[in-house]
């Protein structure tokens, strides 16, 4: 895992990409107001992490704690949810093959699963589109967390139903018998909220959780009270996630 000083590094290097965007998106003012809340962030983190250490929200059953980690200011947003959540679906000892798709774990300490990301440059990440992407042998778990709901609705030009093929083709990479894991936000892209919303996107088991506080507090929700959330109000990014889950 990488260290303190590491991670600030990373985030450095990462947060210039992101600046340089954010001011052709939003201008200049409302870029300010990011870097000053993301260094804020990790500022605060030492002391945050001291406090939350204990807490825990409750996932199908199973309480399970808040990530706390500097990446990402994942402490911050809906990632404190996510990856534990992804963590404990990986904690199991028959997982065999993993594919992840989004190389996201990674900077959170989970290692050794194969990683498709077609942005994402780094030694070991496989960048192919997952539209196209088509292992040599399926996996035996599969995963994305907070990478799907940009598929389509991120590039230029926008493809809307994008997403649906990109869903289709992570659940063709699980082999017969294995299981698949899927999280995203609401409210970043309406197209996939919209096949939430109407059944065009199912899954075996789907649970819905909802920020409840500033402090980054979680609980489930039903799927009409998460739907109903908006991306970035009133907390900042998510302000609930779908998690799909099912067993080929």
């Amino acid at each position: 895992m990488p260290g303190s000083v590491d991670v600030l590094r990373i985030e450095l290097s990462r947060g210039v990409g992101a600046i340089r965007d954010s001011i052709k998106e939003k201008g200049i003012v409302a870029t300010a107001n990011l870097v000053v809340a993301t260094a804020a962030g990790q500022v605060a983190f030492p002391v945050t992490k001291a406090r939350r250490q204990r807490e825990r929200f409750t996932f199908r059953g199973h309480e399970l704690p808040y990530t706390l980690h500097r990446y990402n200011n994942a402490y911050r947003n809906e990632r404190t949810v996510e990856i534990s959540i992804a963590m404990w679906f990986l904690s199991g000892e028959d997982n065999g093959r993993v594919l992840e798709i989004g190389n996201v774990l990674a900077h959170y300490g989970v290692t050794g699963q194969t990683v498709l990301d077609k942005y994402e440059t780094v030694p070991g990440v496989c960048n192919d589109d997952i539209v196209d992407y088509t292992p040599e042998q399926p996996f035996d778990t599969v995963l994305a967390v907070s990478t799907l709901e940009h598929v389509g609705w991120d590039e230029r030009p926008r493809e809307p139903e994008k997403v649906f093929r990109a869903f289709e083709s992570v659940r063709n990479c699980v082999a017969p018998g294995g299981k698949l894991l899927v999280t995203v936000p609401i409210g970043h892209n309406r197209a996939l909220d919209e096949g939430l919303r109407s059944g065009k996107l199912k899954f075996q088991q789907e649970t819905w959780l909802v920020r409840t506080a500033k402090r980054n507090e979680w609980r489930e929700a039903d799927r009409d009270e998460a739907l109903s959330k908006e991306y970035g109000r009133p907390f900042r990014n998510a302000n609930a996630i779908f998690v799909g889950s099912e067993n080929v």
